[in-house]
């Protein structure tokens, strides 16, 4: 099997938010919605956007910590209103999320977010131009083919995939991730190397994605930890180029530390914490069903032959004073067995280089829970 591959035009580097004006000019549009949050308004990055493109037709800046239907549509009645062509997204992959499916439910004729939401036949080429600019170090939305996002707040987060939701334009200006707190600096860079290293040991072909995945994945090692000083600029900016790799090796599938974020996604928990909590544990699973790979993948990490890959993630995430249980990450746990039936239900383990069984998902979640 073979993954489909759609990529945005790239425009990456320090300073490279000033050539924002443009990349509208080449999509031929003039009317931009703006979409953020109350965050980065605070932080002055919306009024950067704004400085750049002065004429902004309209802006929406209530989308959620963890994005929602009535979010989107908010945005989208924000975008009908102003009389825009096109959609100006700045964030991390909260706001990228929310922008591409109000990309697609602006000109489809629905009436709600919710109309779409888990729907890709829904979504068609008829889509509104988005320029997507990440503020974070992990979500790689700014070139990945999925959206995800809750129908209703506190409720599971649901993925939706088409080629048709890959933004027109990735602009990745590093400056703009100076504002981003070190420990989200950490919760988003291992993001970035889980859809890498998952990506990686997909069961789908594509050489091409495979080596940015590689180089993706030994980035964010080399990186992370120098990502979070002020006078980290270079690393941030790898790290960028580590999240876009990583959104780039979504096409190919994700792996269980997916499965299990997005069973535990009903609760306001960062999703880069909980993928931190349980990628070490999956990838210690992978590890011998994809030998091969896995020989590979030590070597992109820097890692000595024979070497546990989840042995060195556990290492990694605990030097970066990261929760490595759910409670420690903030989530309460109710009944387990719902739980390990959504891990086993869920979309990623068809694109896994290996399915858990529902007795492995349940030791794993044993393992993670840290609480009675």
């Amino acid at each position: 099997m073979t993954s489909a591959l759609t990529l945005p035009r790239l425009v990456f580097g320090p300073g490279k938010l000033a050539t924002l004006p443009d990349e509208l000019a080449l999509l031929g549009v003039c009317r931009p919605l703006l979409i953020s949050d109350r965050g980065l308004e605070a932080a002055g990055l919306v009024a950067k956007i704004r400085l750049a493109v002065p004429d902004i037709a309209a802006q929406f800046l209530d989308v959620p910590d963890n994005p929602t239907a009535e979010g989107a549509d908010g945005a989208a009645a924000t975008w009908r209103a102003g009389g825009c062509d096109s959609i100006i997204a700045l964030g991390g992959g909260s706001v990228l999320d929310t922008a591409k499916l109000v990309a697609a439910l602006v000109t489809s004729g629905l009436d709600s977010a919710a109309d779409m939401i888990g729907r890709p036949d829904m979504i068609t080429h008829h889509i509104s131009p988005l320029i997507a600019i990440p503020t974070t170090v992990g979500t790689g939305s700014e070139s990945s083919p999925v959206t995800a996002l809750h129908l209703v707040a506190g409720g599971p987060s649901i993925g939706t995939r088409s080629l048709w939701l890959v933004p027109r334009v990735a602009l990745c200006d590093p400056d703009l991730a100076r504002t981003l707190p070190p420990r989200l600096i950490a919760a988003t860079g291992i993001d970035a190397l889980s859809h890498c290293i998952e990506g990686y040991l997909a069961n789908s072909e594509n050489p091409i994605i495979d080596a940015l995945a590689l180089d993706g994945a030994g980035r964010v090692i080399a990186n992370i930890h120098r990502a979070r000083l002020p006078e980290g600029d270079d690393a941030r900016a790898s790290l960028l180029a580590a999240a876009y790799a990583g959104g780039v090796a979504i096409h190919k599938g994700l792996g269980p530390a997916h499965a299990i974020a997005l069973a535990c996604g009903d609760q306001h928990v960062h999703h880069g914490t909980v993928i931190a909590v349980a990628l070490p544990h999956t990838t210690r699973l992978l590890e011998p069903h994809v030998p091969e790979k896995a020989a590979r993948l030590r070597v992109a990490m820097g890692l000595g032959e024979g070497a546990g890959i989840g042995a060195a993630l556990q290492t990694l995430i605990a030097s970066l004073g990261m929760p490595t249980t759910l409670k420690d990450a903030g989530y309460r746990m109710g009944a387990r067995a719902p739980l390990v039936t959504a891990m086993v239900a869920s979309h990623f383990n068809r694109t896994s280089a290996y399915a858990p069984s529902s007795a492995e998902y349940g030791a794993i979640l044993n393992a993670i829970a840290g609480q009675d």
